[in-house]
Protein backbone atom coordinates (compact mmCIF):
# COMPACT_ATOMS: atom_id res chain seq x y z
CA UNK A 1 0.00 0.00 0.00
CA UNK A 2 1.73 3.39 -0.88
CA UNK A 3 1.33 6.18 1.46
CA UNK A 4 -0.73 8.61 0.01
CA UNK A 5 -3.67 5.84 0.23
CA UNK A 6 -2.93 4.84 3.73
CA UNK A 7 -3.39 8.28 4.29
CA UNK A 8 -6.57 8.35 2.78
CA UNK A 9 -7.78 5.65 4.92
CA UNK A 10 -6.28 7.28 8.20
CA UNK A 11 -7.95 10.48 7.13
CA UNK A 12 -11.59 8.70 6.66
CA UNK A 13 -10.96 6.95 9.95
CA UNK A 14 -10.62 9.96 11.37
CA UNK A 15 -14.30 11.13 10.53
CA UNK A 16 -15.63 8.27 11.48
CA UNK A 17 -13.96 8.47 14.97
CA UNK A 18 -15.72 11.88 15.03
CA UNK A 19 -17.55 12.53 18.68
CA UNK A 20 -21.03 12.52 16.99
CA UNK A 21 -20.68 8.77 16.12
CA UNK A 22 -22.23 5.98 18.47
CA UNK A 23 -19.58 4.14 20.83
CA UNK A 24 -20.27 0.61 19.49
CA UNK A 25 -20.28 1.52 15.46
CA UNK A 26 -16.89 3.85 16.51
CA UNK A 27 -15.39 0.67 18.08
CA UNK A 28 -16.12 -1.83 15.45
CA UNK A 29 -15.07 0.90 12.55
CA UNK A 30 -11.45 1.61 14.36
CA UNK A 31 -10.94 -2.27 14.68
CA UNK A 32 -11.98 -2.72 10.98
CA UNK A 33 -9.70 0.00 9.61
CA UNK A 34 -7.20 -0.76 11.59
CA UNK A 35 -6.68 -4.39 10.38
CA UNK A 36 -7.13 -2.96 7.11
CA UNK A 37 -4.15 -0.81 7.68
CA UNK A 38 -2.35 -3.32 8.97
CA UNK A 39 -3.09 -6.70 6.68
CA UNK A 40 -2.16 -4.00 3.50
CA UNK A 41 1.03 -3.50 5.07
CA UNK A 42 2.07 -6.55 5.80
CA UNK A 43 1.58 -7.63 2.00
CA UNK A 44 3.46 -4.84 0.87
CA UNK A 45 6.03 -5.79 3.02
CA UNK A 46 5.74 -9.47 1.64
CA UNK A 47 5.44 -8.26 -2.32
CA UNK A 48 8.02 -5.78 -1.79
CA UNK A 49 10.91 -7.72 0.10
CA UNK A 50 12.32 -9.63 -3.37
CA UNK A 51 11.60 -6.35 -5.24
CA UNK A 52 14.12 -4.87 -2.61
CA UNK A 53 16.89 -7.15 -2.90
CA UNK A 54 16.96 -6.96 -6.73
CA UNK A 55 17.56 -3.52 -6.64
CA UNK A 56 20.52 -4.06 -3.97
CA UNK A 57 21.59 -6.06 -6.92
CA UNK A 58 21.63 -3.91 -9.46
CA UNK A 59 23.09 -1.30 -7.42
CA UNK A 60 25.94 -3.56 -6.65
CA UNK A 61 26.51 -4.31 -9.89
CA UNK A 62 26.46 -0.73 -10.92
CA UNK A 63 29.16 -0.13 -8.20
CA UNK A 64 31.52 -2.74 -9.55
CA UNK A 65 31.32 -1.57 -13.12
CA UNK A 66 32.36 1.92 -12.15
CA UNK A 67 35.50 0.72 -10.18
CA UNK A 68 33.56 0.21 -6.49
CA UNK A 69 33.60 -3.46 -6.59
CA UNK A 70 34.24 -3.22 -2.67
CA UNK A 71 31.28 -1.53 -1.95
CA UNK A 72 28.82 -3.32 -4.50
CA UNK A 73 30.33 -6.77 -2.48
CA UNK A 74 29.40 -5.40 0.72
CA UNK A 75 25.66 -4.99 -0.44
CA UNK A 76 25.24 -8.54 -1.63
CA UNK A 77 27.00 -9.45 1.48
CA UNK A 78 24.36 -7.48 3.49
CA UNK A 79 21.43 -9.23 1.62
CA UNK A 80 22.79 -12.42 2.28
CA UNK A 81 23.47 -12.00 6.10
CA UNK A 82 19.52 -11.06 6.45
CA UNK A 83 18.32 -14.22 4.40
CA UNK A 84 16.92 -17.60 5.13
CA UNK A 85 19.12 -20.50 4.24
CA UNK A 86 16.73 -22.77 2.54
CA UNK A 87 15.33 -20.40 0.57
CA UNK A 88 15.35 -19.47 -3.11
CA UNK A 89 16.60 -15.80 -2.13
CA UNK A 90 19.59 -17.04 -1.05
CA UNK A 91 20.89 -18.95 -3.67
CA UNK A 92 19.77 -15.81 -6.00
CA UNK A 93 21.92 -13.99 -3.40
CA UNK A 94 24.76 -16.45 -3.36
CA UNK A 95 24.40 -16.52 -7.49
CA UNK A 96 25.01 -12.44 -7.62
CA UNK A 97 28.04 -12.38 -5.15
CA UNK A 98 29.30 -14.97 -7.41
CA UNK A 99 28.56 -13.16 -10.49
CA UNK A 100 30.65 -10.17 -8.75
CA UNK A 101 33.27 -11.49 -7.19
CA UNK A 102 36.54 -10.37 -7.11
CA UNK A 103 38.42 -13.79 -7.58
CA UNK A 104 37.95 -16.76 -9.48
CA UNK A 105 37.89 -19.18 -6.55
CA UNK A 106 35.49 -17.22 -4.57
CA UNK A 107 33.34 -16.87 -7.71
CA UNK A 108 33.58 -21.09 -8.03
CA UNK A 109 32.77 -21.96 -4.45
CA UNK A 110 29.48 -19.57 -4.33
CA UNK A 111 27.95 -21.08 -8.05
CA UNK A 112 29.38 -25.28 -6.58
CA UNK A 113 27.25 -24.42 -3.53
CA UNK A 114 24.18 -23.04 -5.59
CA UNK A 115 24.46 -26.81 -7.29
CA UNK A 116 25.08 -28.67 -4.83
CA UNK A 117 22.50 -27.40 -1.78
CA UNK A 118 19.75 -25.47 -4.24
CA UNK A 119 19.87 -27.90 -7.36
CA UNK A 120 16.18 -26.94 -8.15
CA UNK A 121 17.05 -23.01 -8.20
CA UNK A 122 16.05 -21.52 -10.99
CA UNK A 123 19.94 -20.21 -10.76
CA UNK A 124 21.09 -23.66 -11.21
CA UNK A 125 21.37 -23.83 -14.48
CA UNK A 126 23.09 -20.76 -14.61
CA UNK A 127 25.60 -21.56 -12.02
CA UNK A 128 26.56 -24.73 -14.10
CA UNK A 129 27.69 -23.14 -16.98
CA UNK A 130 29.62 -20.40 -15.10
CA UNK A 131 31.35 -22.86 -13.06
CA UNK A 132 32.17 -25.06 -16.27
CA UNK A 133 33.53 -21.47 -18.16
CA UNK A 134 35.46 -20.68 -15.38
CA UNK A 135 37.07 -24.36 -14.72
CA UNK A 136 37.97 -24.48 -18.61
CA UNK A 137 39.13 -20.96 -17.76
CA UNK A 138 41.58 -22.53 -15.50
CA UNK A 139 42.65 -25.61 -17.75
CA UNK A 140 40.31 -28.08 -15.96
CA UNK A 141 39.06 -29.62 -18.85
CA UNK A 142 37.88 -32.79 -17.15
CA UNK A 143 35.45 -30.76 -14.77
CA UNK A 144 34.82 -28.19 -16.98
CA UNK A 145 33.14 -30.84 -19.54
CA UNK A 146 31.34 -32.29 -17.21
CA UNK A 147 29.60 -28.97 -16.02
CA UNK A 148 28.93 -27.90 -19.38
CA UNK A 149 27.61 -31.80 -20.36
CA UNK A 150 25.15 -31.45 -17.51
CA UNK A 151 24.21 -27.88 -18.42
CA UNK A 152 23.07 -28.87 -22.16
CA UNK A 153 21.54 -32.19 -20.70
CA UNK A 154 19.54 -29.63 -18.50
CA UNK A 155 18.40 -27.33 -20.96
CA UNK A 156 17.26 -28.64 -24.06
CA UNK A 157 15.52 -25.32 -25.12
CA UNK A 158 18.76 -22.99 -24.10
CA UNK A 159 19.37 -20.23 -26.69
CA UNK A 160 22.95 -20.64 -26.25
CA UNK A 161 23.09 -24.48 -26.80
CA UNK A 162 25.11 -24.04 -29.74
CA UNK A 163 27.85 -22.61 -28.38
CA UNK A 164 28.03 -24.21 -25.56
CA UNK A 165 28.03 -27.23 -27.33
CA UNK A 166 30.88 -26.38 -29.57
CA UNK A 167 32.93 -25.58 -26.47
CA UNK A 168 32.43 -29.07 -25.24
CA UNK A 169 32.99 -30.82 -28.68
CA UNK A 170 36.78 -28.35 -28.52
CA UNK A 171 37.16 -30.06 -24.57
CA UNK A 172 36.51 -33.69 -24.93
CA UNK A 173 38.63 -33.91 -28.51
CA UNK A 174 41.55 -31.90 -26.30
CA UNK A 175 41.41 -34.61 -23.76
CA UNK A 176 40.73 -37.27 -26.14
CA UNK A 177 37.93 -38.39 -25.10
CA UNK A 178 35.76 -39.47 -28.20
CA UNK A 179 33.04 -40.63 -26.91
CA UNK A 180 31.64 -37.54 -24.98
CA UNK A 181 33.66 -35.45 -28.04
CA UNK A 182 31.40 -37.23 -30.83
CA UNK A 183 28.04 -37.35 -28.98
CA UNK A 184 28.34 -33.63 -28.10
CA UNK A 185 29.14 -32.90 -32.11
CA UNK A 186 25.92 -34.63 -32.99
CA UNK A 187 23.93 -32.71 -30.33
CA UNK A 188 25.63 -29.38 -31.23
CA UNK A 189 24.83 -30.00 -35.34
CA UNK A 190 21.70 -30.95 -34.46
CA UNK A 191 20.87 -27.70 -32.31
CA UNK A 192 22.63 -25.48 -35.18
CA UNK A 193 20.63 -23.53 -37.84
CA UNK A 194 21.56 -24.51 -41.77
CA UNK A 195 21.97 -20.10 -41.59
CA UNK A 196 24.75 -20.73 -39.01
CA UNK A 197 27.28 -21.20 -41.68
CA UNK A 198 30.71 -20.68 -39.52
CA UNK A 199 29.34 -21.95 -36.84
CA UNK A 200 28.65 -25.01 -38.65
CA UNK A 201 32.05 -25.33 -40.14
CA UNK A 202 33.50 -25.50 -36.75
CA UNK A 203 31.88 -27.83 -36.06
CA UNK A 204 32.02 -29.91 -39.39
CA UNK A 205 36.07 -29.66 -38.56
CA UNK A 206 35.92 -32.54 -36.10
CA UNK A 207 32.94 -34.63 -37.52
CA UNK A 208 36.66 -36.83 -39.34
CA UNK A 209 37.55 -38.21 -36.12
CA UNK A 210 34.13 -39.38 -35.17
CA UNK A 211 34.52 -42.26 -37.98
CA UNK A 212 33.80 -45.17 -36.54
CA UNK A 213 33.06 -44.28 -32.89
CA UNK A 214 30.45 -45.60 -31.39
CA UNK A 215 27.90 -42.86 -29.57
CA UNK A 216 25.32 -45.37 -28.24
CA UNK A 217 26.66 -45.84 -24.86
CA UNK A 218 27.95 -42.23 -23.99
CA UNK A 219 26.41 -42.63 -20.72
CA UNK A 220 29.10 -44.44 -19.31
CA UNK A 221 31.50 -42.34 -17.66
CA UNK A 222 34.65 -44.23 -19.14
CA UNK A 223 35.38 -45.04 -22.39
CA UNK A 224 35.76 -49.13 -23.03
CA UNK A 225 39.10 -49.44 -23.81
CA UNK A 226 39.61 -47.38 -20.36
CA UNK A 227 37.48 -50.19 -18.63
CA UNK A 228 39.34 -53.23 -20.25
CA UNK A 229 43.41 -51.34 -19.33
CA UNK A 230 42.07 -51.49 -15.73
CA UNK A 231 40.77 -54.88 -16.04
CA UNK A 232 44.59 -55.72 -17.54
CA UNK A 233 45.92 -53.81 -14.14
CA UNK A 234 43.79 -55.45 -11.87
CA UNK A 235 44.91 -59.05 -13.00
CA UNK A 236 48.24 -58.27 -11.43
CA UNK A 237 49.39 -57.02 -8.98
CA UNK A 238 46.39 -54.70 -7.61
CA UNK A 239 43.78 -57.31 -7.68
CA UNK A 240 43.79 -57.41 -3.93
CA UNK A 241 43.53 -53.24 -3.03
CA UNK A 242 40.64 -52.15 -2.17
CA UNK A 243 39.24 -48.68 -2.72
CA UNK A 244 42.09 -47.56 -5.30
CA UNK A 245 39.69 -45.61 -7.11
CA UNK A 246 37.02 -42.43 -5.87
CA UNK A 247 35.15 -39.89 -6.93
CA UNK A 248 36.09 -36.11 -6.78
CA UNK A 249 33.43 -33.41 -6.83
CA UNK A 250 35.38 -30.39 -6.12
CA UNK A 251 38.77 -28.61 -5.36
CA UNK A 252 39.90 -25.60 -3.37
CA UNK A 253 42.58 -23.57 -2.78
CA UNK A 254 41.10 -22.97 1.23
CA UNK A 255 40.76 -25.90 3.14
CA UNK A 256 37.98 -24.55 4.78
CA UNK A 257 35.98 -24.08 1.52
CA UNK A 258 36.87 -28.00 1.01
CA UNK A 259 36.00 -28.85 4.56
CA UNK A 260 32.55 -26.81 4.31
CA UNK A 261 31.47 -28.45 0.81
CA UNK A 262 32.44 -32.46 2.58
CA UNK A 263 30.40 -31.42 5.83
CA UNK A 264 27.18 -30.17 3.32
CA UNK A 265 27.56 -33.64 1.29
CA UNK A 266 27.93 -35.44 4.39
CA UNK A 267 24.32 -34.15 5.76
CA UNK A 268 23.37 -35.37 2.18
CA UNK A 269 24.33 -39.04 3.55
CA UNK A 270 27.25 -39.17 1.17
CA UNK A 271 30.54 -40.82 2.68
CA UNK A 272 32.70 -37.01 2.04
CA UNK A 273 35.70 -36.32 2.88
CA UNK A 274 38.62 -33.74 2.32
CA UNK A 275 42.42 -35.02 0.79
CA UNK A 276 45.60 -32.93 0.72
CA UNK A 277 47.06 -31.58 3.10
CA UNK A 278 48.37 -28.43 0.89
CA UNK A 279 46.71 -26.73 -2.12
CA UNK A 280 44.52 -27.98 -3.76
CA UNK A 281 41.83 -29.50 -1.00
CA UNK A 282 40.18 -31.93 -2.62
CA UNK A 283 36.50 -33.03 -2.10
CA UNK A 284 36.09 -36.52 -2.59
CA UNK A 285 33.43 -39.94 -2.51
CA UNK A 286 33.55 -42.94 -1.89
CA UNK A 287 36.31 -45.71 -2.62
CA UNK A 288 35.97 -48.47 -4.85
CA UNK A 289 37.86 -51.64 -5.96
CA UNK A 290 37.77 -50.63 -10.04
CA UNK A 291 37.74 -48.17 -12.32
CA UNK A 292 34.46 -49.12 -13.38
CA UNK A 293 32.41 -49.54 -10.04
CA UNK A 294 33.16 -45.87 -9.21
CA UNK A 295 32.37 -44.91 -12.57
CA UNK A 296 29.10 -46.63 -12.23
CA UNK A 297 28.76 -44.31 -8.82
CA UNK A 298 29.53 -41.39 -10.90
CA UNK A 299 26.38 -41.88 -12.85
CA UNK A 300 24.55 -42.38 -9.75
CA UNK A 301 25.34 -38.90 -8.45
CA UNK A 302 24.35 -37.21 -11.41
CA UNK A 303 20.83 -38.10 -11.21
CA UNK A 304 21.65 -36.25 -7.95
CA UNK A 305 22.75 -33.18 -9.46
CA UNK A 306 25.88 -33.83 -8.25
CA UNK A 307 28.93 -33.70 -10.60
CA UNK A 308 31.72 -35.98 -9.97
CA UNK A 309 35.13 -37.71 -11.80
CA UNK A 310 36.78 -40.88 -11.65
CA UNK A 311 40.58 -40.69 -9.94
CA UNK A 312 42.69 -42.27 -8.60
CA UNK A 313 42.69 -42.33 -4.38
CA UNK A 314 46.78 -41.23 -4.30
CA UNK A 315 49.12 -41.53 -2.01
CA UNK A 316 47.67 -38.27 0.16
CA UNK A 317 44.26 -39.43 0.29
CA UNK A 318 45.08 -42.60 2.25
Amino acid sequence: MRAAERRVILSNAKNLFAPTAPLGLLRGLRTAVLLTVALASTAHAQSGAGRRADSVFVRARQLVVNGNGAAGRVLIDSVIATTERDTPAYAEALFWRASLAAASADAERDYRRIIVEYPLSPRASDALLQLGQLEAARGDRVAAASHLDRYLTDNPKGADRARIGLQLVRLSFEQNDLQRGCTALGRALGDVPASAVEMRNQLDYYSPRCAGVDTMHAAAVVAPTAVKADSARETHATRDIAGRFTLQVAAYTSRADADGLAKRLKKRGLDARVAGTTKLFRVRIGRYPTRAAAAAAAKELKAKKIDAFVTDVGADDK
